[in-house]
């Protein structure tokens, strides 16, 4: 029985705790979801920490193992698994009508729950195994800022940096170099870019990796690496390579910025992927050598300069830690340090980093070292900057560049170097080694100077010149005393140097007892005589310079010049010389010049102890020396001559006579390759200005050109540059009287010719049938004068493939016999063309005409002959001046190639049209429409069918055509001009910044007129939508300028109403008629609804109105209601002038017209103006003569002269002699006031009292000043 109860009880017990465990299903079913939920937040963190090491591992280009990877895709499922049943947890099912949970619902889903979480336990348990509990924390970007000094915010480095931002940001830029010379700043700079780029994002990942000169590949990929926290495995460079390039393709957006590249790199070698197979990759480089980013073939390359005294100045003080507190002494010294630094700031940086803190003796023994170019000391830890260049010079890969490198350095402080100079210098010096030719030696020596300037070593100047860098001069100098070439500069005084030390000398005065055994350079610049001794001592000197720099001639004793056996270069420049038979001993001298040298007659000397023994002689120079012309006849007995140059300009009369003889007893050595033959310069002195060293390849400029002189057709018939005048012998033309067909002119680039009265044209191919080649293929520039009796540039046949094909620059004056300049073949071979000035040419008609072999009836006139004739496509600038037959500029056949056009410049000329109509009128097609037009209006209908026609062609779009580009239009007396252009070119028009129109007497509207239909119930216009178009007239126009128009009676069409965003500036002065600025009509109700609310003139600054008698108002309300940037307001003379701005008052009488910004306001002689509510707070007002108004002047002439421009308006267009001479003009009225004693009137009342009377003037507008009547 007791067995039998204990059975029965534990039967039971199992059962009861069975059936409490299956209740616990439904009645702990929250329970089971929120522990649920908690182990899915375990295993999404689980998870996470896997897939982090599997991210770890492919960075290391690892693989996982695929037991991870099965874990991960299973606690993925598991996942899904568990959010599906924590949906359906979320039904909160119900019975009995809502009153009773569903228990069997809940015993199932919860039963599911409870399996889920102990698989998910099990799940999370294996999962953890995976996860690696240690690794290397990444480091914070922010971290680089703090270890790394901030970028001070120059301009010079402002420009830089968004031009490296701009081309990061540029999908079509990949590869970006930043060079400039060494301690300029390029690091630091990088180091910005790196941070700006990190901080908004643009990259996923920012690599800095410094390279230095000497690449180390390996080096170079640990610190890549390390960068992206990856560890190589392999110990192999090109394995290495193929590893992180496999890891940098990873990186979606990545950008490497390598610092400090001396040569070109190779990225395959490395293992950075091209641009080609990962598009998310860029590359910035610093560099010193410009030479660098062009064999990396980098899509952009970036200049540093130097910093600006006022940047270098701000920089030192910020590193010096200067303040209001520092004593003045040490702020002077710190001033001229700053100098001394020139811009570079490691030098600022070192140096302030050694004075900082120091005492004034101190600061005062370091401005004598940088003032005697001697480096100082600098403390532990900073970088020399001697040391810096010294490395940029080590690295020059060119032997030749760094002999060029020390001879540069001889020159003085900010010394521009003529390139000419340095190159005969160098060849002297034998820099380039020995060689053949001269020809090639100088294009060796122009090698290493352009590496020079690639490598920041030196700088580019204006004039062909160069320039070094005062600290670079000085490096270059301290780099000499180590390798035992010394080079001394001391132009301001006397040499002291230890002896036989010295190589290259530049002084003014030579010590006598100086032991110069190893000079090899010397120039000496002088006042004194220069000692007969000196020379003596100098058997090694290669290059000898010697300038007079007195008034007056001294005289110059060569005797000792015989002992020059060595020299290779000998310079002589304003001396009286005594004779040239030293020359004989010079047996190695190769390059002989004299400038503005004399010397006794050369008959009297015998021809064989000149210059025909100097057997070595490669070049000849004689400028503006007093020579006779026999000495020419032993030119052509120097064997190897190969340049020579003749500069004499002061050849005013009888130049026949004196180049007869030149070329009668002249002949051209077979050798020779370069010339610069300059007779009688006069002619053409604005072309060709004296120069230090004469630089010609093959030019030639003579003021009387005898075609029977065969040495004058063959040296103009190679010359590259032809400067002829007076053509004598009968040529009619150039080609073929003077030059054959065959020979074609090709290699000339440059022509002048001038005061030729028998040139009929210039080429002339009538009589010639056979098959031409090109002419003047290379003919860059042309410039033709005063030719009476030139009647075309070109007669006859074009050659197959166009002729003047590379003309890019064309000035025509004073040609009288000019009907028209082009026909059309020869201007549509013009492609290149970009500069043409006419000036001077009477009877001229068309710029281009009909040449008869294209010209089409009007009716077989097609579209395509416009659209693709493309004539002056490249055109940039246009110039025509006093041709007053000249009907217009250009036909719309031509206007479709102008699109290049940025200055057009008409004066003086009686054109009636800018761009000619070619279309005739054709019949309306609605009867019951009148079209009304003026004189000027046909145009306008004529260029809306001639729209119309193009408006089918896809691949022309409207903006295309005529003047898109034009930033400058400048028309000055043209009195039958009678509109601009129509409103379709003028909606072209989107460039154009300045405007001046001046005594066109005869002009009526700006833009003309657009046609309108009027019905016979109400006027209409034409298209609606196309009055909202014209918002885009003039959107860039700056300035405004008109005078003297005065048929003129509205600027402005209404069109135009909100369409001038940008105007700064307006001045109307004597435009009689004028009634309206912007045409309004204020009666057209629908105007607020068409109009942009944008206000009409939102910069305008300035403004001006002088003389224009029938002008009521500037503008009115209804139409602006925003003036807000004017400045200055100034109106003259307008007698009928009621208000500035036509109010409409409201209720109160007010008006919401405001002008915040008006500083000045000078009023005179406005009979019938009365608006003054609006000037009551300006500042500054100067009321002469306004018999109505009340206003009252608050300054007086004399303090507006003196305080002129007045703070505020200094960036307005208003010059201060405009503003001196109109004061002068109120002064002169004040004056005769107050001597007549005159009644003074109401609004001239000044706060002095001075009493003003009312007197006449006029506006002179060619010389802006006032005359009185």
């Amino acid at each position: 029985m007791d067995i039998l109860n204990d059975f029965l009880s534990g039967v039971l017990k199992d059962v009861a705790c069975g059936a409490v465990n299956q209740l616990q299903y439904s009645f702990c079913f929250n329970s089971f979801v929120k522990e649920l939920e908690k182990e899915e937040d375990n295993l999404i963190e689980t998870r996470r920490n896997v897939e982090d090491r599997v991210i770890h591992a492919r960075r290391q280009t690892l693989k996982s193992a695929q037991v991870i990877d099965k874990w991960l895709e299973n606690a993925n499922i598991d996942s899904e698994n568990v959010n599906r049943l924590l949906r359906e947890t979320n039904a909160k099912k119900s019975c009995f009508f809502g009153y009773c949970p569903n228990w069997i619902w809940r015993y199932r889903l919860g039963k599911k729950l409870a399996n889920k979480k102990a698989d998910l336990q099990k799940i999370i348990q294996e999962g953890r195994q995976f996860i690696q509990l240690e690794r290397i924390a990444s480091i914070p970007s922010n971290t680089f800022d703090i270890l790394t000094d901030k970028c001070m915010n120059f301009d010079s480095r402002k420009f830089a940096f968004e031009q490296i931002m701009e081309a990061l940001k540029d999908d079509g830029v990949a590869m970006t170099g930043l060079y400039g010379m060494g301690g300029c700043g390029k690091t630091t700079l990088a180091m910005e870019v790196k941070k700006i780029a990190e901080a908004e994002h643009l990259f996923d990942t920012v690599i800095f990796v410094p390279v230095s000169s000497t690449i180390e590949v390996s080096r170079i990929q640990e610190k890549i690496a390390s960068s992206l926290q990856y560890t190589f495995q392999e110990n192999q460079e090109m394995e290495r390579a193929q590893r992180l390039c496999m890891r940098l393709t990873q990186e979606k957006k990545i950008l490497m910025i390598l610092d400090d590249v001396w040569e070109k790199l190779d990225f395959g070698r490395i293992g950075i992927p091209s641009s080609e197979y990962h598009k998310g990759c860029k590359i910035l480089i610093t560099t010193r050598s410009e030479e660098v980013c062009i064999l990396m073939d980098f899509q952009k390359k970036i200049y540093l300069p130097i910093l600006t005294d006022e940047e270098a100045w701000t920089l030192f003080q910020n590193r010096a830690l200067m303040s209001e507190d520092t004593l003045e002494n040490i702020k002077h010294l710190a001033k001229s340090i700053s100098e001394e630094c020139k811009g570079l700031p490691v030098v600022i940086v070192a140096v302030v980093s050694s004075l900082k803190g120091k005492e004034e003796v101190i600061w005062r023994a370091a401005l004598n070292k940088l003032r005697s170019s001697k480096p100082i000391n600098i403390g532990k830890g900073l970088r020399d900057p001697y040391k810096c260049l010294q490395l940029s010079y080590d690295n020059l890969d060119n032997e030749k560049a760094k002999s060029l490198f020390l001879l540069c350095s001889v020159f003085p402080e900010d010394y521009e170097i003529s390139v000419e100079c340095l190159i005969r210098c160098a060849i002297g010096l034998g820099v380039a080694g020995e060689v053949d030719t001269y020809e090639e030696v100088r294009i060796e020596v122009t090698a290493a100077k352009m590496k020079l300037v690639s490598s920041c070593l030196m700088m580019e100047a204006d004039h062909e010149c160069v320039k070094m860098h005062d600290l670079v001069r000085d490096v270059a100098h301290w780099i000499a005393k180590n390798e035992n070439k010394i080079v001394q500069c001391e132009p301001k005084k006397d040499v002291s140097l230890e002896q036989g030390s010295i190589r290259y000398l530049w002084c003014e005065k030579f010590p006598d007892g100086l032991d110069c055994s190893n000079l090899e350079f010397l120039t000496i610049q002088t006042k004194l005589e220069v000692s007969n001794g000196i020379f003596e001592r100098m058997g090694k000197l290669r290059v000898l310079i010697i300038t007079n720099k007195c008034d007056y001639g001294l005289q110059l004793s060569t005797t000792s010049f015989k002992a020059l056996t060595n020299l290779r270069c000998l310079v002589l420049r304003y001396w009286k010389l005594r004779d040239i038979s030293f020359v004989r001993d010079m047996k190695k001298l190769e390059s002989l010049s004299f400038d503005r040298c004399s010397w006794p007659s050369f008959l009297d000397l015998q021809t064989d102890i000149a210059v025909t023994p100097l057997t070595n002689l490669k070049l000849l120079e004689f400028q503006s020396c007093d020579i006779k012309s026999k000495i020419f006849e032993e030119i052509k007995r120097i064997p190897f001559l190969e340049e020579l140059y003749i500069f004499k300009h002061t050849w005013m009369y009888h130049e026949e006579e004196k180049v007869k003889l030149f070329f009668n007893s002249f002949s051209v050595p077979q050798t020779l390759q370069r010339y610069g033959i300059i007779l009688g310069y006069d002619y053409f002195y604005t072309e060709y200005v004296w120069q230090e060293f004469c630089s010609y390849e093959r030019t030639l400029v003579l003021n009387y050109f005898d075609i029977s002189n065969e040495v004058i057709k063959g040296l103009a018939k190679k010359a590259k540059e032809l400067s002829v005048a007076n053509i004598k012998g009968g040529a009619k033309n150039i080609i073929p009287d003077i030059f054959q067909i065959e020979e074609g002119m090709n290699e000339l680039k440059e022509l002048r010719i001038r005061d030729c009265e028998e040139i009929v044209c210039l080429v002339d191919t009538s009589n010639h049938l056979s098959k031409m080649e090109n002419l003047f293929s290379k003919l860059n520039l042309m410039r033709i004068v005063n030719m009476k009796h030139l009647k075309a540039l070109w007669h006859g046949c074009q050659p197959a493939n166009g002729c003047f094909e590379k003309l890019e620059k064309l000035y025509i004056e004073n040609c009288p016999q000019f009907t028209s300049l082009f026909t059309y073949v020869i201007a549509q071979g013009l492609t290149e063309l970009k500069i043409l000035r006419i000036c001077n040419c009477d009877i001229l008609e068309y710029i281009v005409a009909d040449d008869g072999k294209t010209k089409k009836s009007e009716d077989k006139f097609t579209i395509e002959h416009s659209v693709q004739s493309r004539i002056f496509q490249n055109l940039q600038q246009v110039e025509v001046h006093k041709c007053g037959k000249l009907k217009h500029v250009f036909s719309v056949s031509v206007t479709g190639g102008l699109t290049q056009l940025k200055m057009l410049e008409i004066i003086n000329c009686n054109i009636e049209q800018i761009i000619e109509d070619v279309f005739p009128p054709t019949h309306h097609e609605e009867t019951n429409e009148i079209v009304e037009e003026d004189d000027h209006q046909h145009f306008e209908s004529n260029q809306f069918r001639f729209l119309a026609r193009i408006s089918s062609i896809p691949s022309t779009p409207s903006g295309s055509f005529f003047l898109s580009s034009l930033t400058l239009l400048k028309i000055y007396s043209c009195p039958m001009l009678g509109s601009l252009f129509t409103t379709y070119v003028t909606k072209t028009m989107t460039s154009l910044e300045k405007l001046k129109i001046f005594d066109c007497h005869g002009l009526k509207y700006i833009i003309t007129p657009p046609r309108v239909k009027r019905n016979k119930k109400k006027n209409m216009a034409e298209n609606e939508h196309e009055f909202e178009s014209d918002l885009s007239m003039f959107s860039s126009l700056k300035k405004v300028s008109i005078k003297k128009c005065e048929k003129l009676e509205v600027i402005f069409p209404q069109c135009m109403l909100r369409s001038l965003p940008e105007l700064n500036h307006l001045e109307v002065s004597g435009c009689e008629e004028l009634r309206q600025i912007i045409e309004e009509d204020l009666e057209d109700k629908r105007l607020p609804n068409i109009v942009s609310p944008k206000p009409c003139f939102p910069k305008l600054a300035s403004l001006l109105i002088q003389e224009c008698h029938k002008l009521k108002c500037f503008t009115s309300v209804f139409v602006c209601n925003d003036l807000s940037n004017l400045k200055i307001l100034i109106i003259k003379g307008p007698t009928e002038l009621q208000e500035f701005i036509s109010c409409e008052y409201d209720e109160t009488g007010k008006t919401e017209v405001k002008l915040p910004q008006l500083k000045l306001i000078i009023f005179m002689h406005l009979s019938n103006f009365h608006q003054e509510t609006i000037f009551l707070n300006v500042k500054h007002r100067i009321i002469r003569n306004c018999p109505i108004l009340s206003l009252t002047s608050t300054t007086t002439p004399e303090e507006l002269q003196q305080n002129f421009p007045l703070k505020g308006l200094e960036d307005t267009k208003i010059s201060s002699l405009y503003i001196e001479s109109l004061m002068d003009e109120i002064k002169e009225l004040d004056k005769v006031s107050t001597s007549n004693n005159f009644t003074e009137f109401p609004s001239s009342q000044v706060r002095t009292n001075q009493p003003v009377q009312l007197n006449l003037v006029n506006f002179n507008h060619n010389n802006n000043c006032f005359t009185k009547i």
